[in-house]
């Protein structure tokens, strides 16, 4: 187990003892996509490498542009539900939140040239899109005891305040001056304490006795998306070329009130209270190149690459701590807030590479596949040395993204029957676990269905996807991973999409 916790331990967003809030597992949530694509892609799950002549190409393998003959819009409209179960101890809660987004809308200038025409570049196409890459929004709250002997918030903030080699005159400075950090608030409300003698050292001010009782409630807000600019042309309609360069932007805004008690009443201590809330926007840049061949009317095969995407993030955060006491004419309550924060910093996401394979029966319908090949491991954090601490913090977390992730294979596999004008559609995609030396299976199960109707000039299709994963979660982590609160997460996420488009 200690394995297993310390390799795949979803550390949504650790309380260090500084203002950083970076880890491993924010460089994750922008690397591990979700489902994209129209109504109509999402309905085969995602498989579109080789399949071409959709708006949603533009993400994913560019080539496909050079495959319409004619101009085309369209636009989607989505309702997303994020349901999780988060076991603690004994203890189970259940939680969800629904939310409205527009996950894809795009359009394409198709300039074809006329069959007569004897040039063996058949055409060429222009378009942009927007492709929704990641939905943040989710919620969970757990709660339970922990063990007789396992140690709270306040010796983790002990320890990291060590480790960082913090200095009573560092917590003075902060009392004085505002508070900067997590150990400047436990300072601030005698989590921390000094000596009357005053030694220069600081101690945690009473021993802890039996279970604490912990109860933490999470929410997170925001999406990831990306805009596309696109080319495709097509040679002699056999082989088809597109690149397409992306902007992706995000914003991720997560609160949380973390509680803590005191089981055993003869210490001091009695309970305390963290509320922790901070917003990342961001946006970056990518290049996506791409190729499908079509040896035969029945056959297509696709490869497309993308660069790393590197992002440049700012980030505001604020944190309050408060704390109460057994004191000698009854209960004492102590509060600190830290000073609002904003910093900035840099992240490059890894390369990525697709490769897919299409058959079509006659007039029937189609098969298609695709694989995705990511190394989850190249993540990486960066920041100018300005004397601020940050590349050396950096760079600690650049080594445990390596430590901690692998590369993985991500597949989709989709089917669409055909019948006059209506359509039926059905696929799966596994994105495969990104943790290694790991016991815990983080893979990423979707299943999806979908239907539409093409007329002659407009289309109407609807999606639904259901995505199943697991996570671990731990509000802070110790150097001994074993003191670690587990919280064992099930995720569910379900999708309906509706896309309207038309040909001009």
């Amino acid at each position: 187990m200690n394995k297993l916790i310390s390799a795949s331990l979803a550390i949504l967003l650790g309380w260090s003892g500084t203002a950083f809030a970076q880890n491993e597992e924010d460089a994750l949530r922008y690397t591990r996509l979700g489902l994209q694509g129209s109504a109509r892609i999402q309905g085969i799950g995602g498989a579109q490498t080789a399949l071409g002549a959709d708006i949603s190409t533009m993400a994913t393998n560019p080539a496909g542009l050079g495959m319409f003959r004619r101009s085309e819009a369209n636009v989607s409209i989505g309702f997303t539900n994020n349901s999780t179960n988060s076991l603690f101890g004994n203890n189970s809660i259940p939680d969800e939140r629904t939310t409205l987004n527009i996950p894809h809308a795009g359009v394409v200038f198709s300039n074809r040239r006329d069959d007569n025409d004897g040039s063996d570049w058949r055409g060429t196409s222009f378009g942009f899109s927007l492709s929704r890459l990641n939905n943040f929004n989710n919620r969970f709250t757990y709660n339970g005891a922990t063990s007789a002997t396992a140690p709270g918030l306040a010796e983790y903030i002990y320890e990291r305040a060590l480790a960082e080699g913090r200095t009573v005159d560092d917590l003075d400075d902060e009392y004085r001056q505002g508070y900067t950090s997590l150990a400047g608030l436990a300072y601030g409300t005698y989590l921390l304490d000094v000596l009357e003698d005053d030694q220069g050292e600081y101690y945690l001010p009473t021993e802890r006795f039996g279970a604490l009782n912990l109860r933490e409630e999470l929410e997170r807000r925001g999406s990831l998306n990306q805009i596309d600019f696109a080319f495709g042309t097509s040679f002699r309609d056999k082989i088809y070329l597109g690149a397409s360069l992306g902007i992706v932007t995000s914003k991720f805004t997560q609160e949380r009130i973390y509680r803590e008690n005191e089981s055993d009443q003869s210490t001091d201590f009695a309970n305390l209270e963290l509320r922790d809330e901070f917003t990342t926007e961001g946006a970056g840049v990518n290049l996506k190149l791409g190729v499908i061949v079509r040896p035969i009317d029945a056959l297509r095969f696709g490869v497309s690459i993308q660069t790393p995407t590197a992002f440049s993030f700012t980030e505001r955060y604020n944190r309050s701590l408060y704390t109460t006491f057994e004191g000698t004419a009854g209960l004492e309550n102590y509060s600190a807030s830290e000073l609002p924060g904003e910093f900035s910093y840099s992240l490059t996401t890894p390369f990525r590479a697709n490769g897919g394979v299409a058959v079509f029966i006659g007039k029937y319908g189609f098969i298609t596949a695709d694989a995705e090949y990511v190394d989850y491991s190249n993540m990486r954090f960066s920041e100018d040395d300005d004397g601020s601490g940050f590349s050396t913090y950096f760079s600690g977390i650049n080594s445990r993204i390596k430590d901690t992730y692998k590369s993985a294979m991500n597949y989709r596999i989709g089917a669409e029957g055909r019948y006059e004008v209506f359509r039926l559609r059905a696929g799966y995609a596994i994105s495969e676990s990104p943790y290694k030396n790991s016991a815990f299976d983080a893979a990423v199960n979707t299943f999806t269905l979908g239907a539409g109707v093409r007329l002659q000039n407009y289309y109407a299709d609807v999606a639904f996807s259901r995505s199943n994963g697991n996570s671990l979660y731990a509000p802070y982590t110790f150097d001994d991973p074993t003191q670690n609160p587990v919280v064992d997460i099930d995720q569910k996420q379900s999708n309906v999409m509706f896309t309207v488009g038309f040909n001009f």
